[in-house]
């Protein structure tokens, strides 16, 4: 079933437990916040970036994605790009890497 919904930090590390590889994490934050810390299993696709676009144009759209972004707020707008582009599903993190942080889950430092 094809789905586009935020969900909060702990449903999101629900997620990535039980679908495991089937998941695929996407950390849309610039490439040295992504270097600095990061949630594991998490590919960095910086947003920002110049060739961003060209890069998701090339991205498979049958697998589910988990996305997240500094805050939530660039995270919504991807996803939201996400299903407008005919992808699968994705599910964008309330509150980004910040909301994630705060209730102190896992990281790669």
């Amino acid at each position: 079933m094809s789905q586009f919904i935020t969900i909060t930090p702990e449903d999101a590390l629900k997620l990535i437990e039980e679908m495991g590889s089937k998941i695929t994490i996407l950390d849309i934050r610039p490439k040295e916040e992504y270097e600095d810390e990061h949630i594991p299993g998490a590919v960095n696709l910086d947003y920002d970036g110049h060739d961003f676009q060209e890069k998701v144009e090339r991205m498979d759209k049958k697998p589910d994605y988990l996305i997240y972004c500094k805050s939530g707020v660039r995270g919504g707008y991807f996803m939201n790009k996400m299903k407008e582009s005919g992808f699968h599903s994705a599910f964008n993190i309330l509150g980004g890497f910040v909301g994630w942080k705060i209730r102190n889950l896992p990281t790669v430092v």
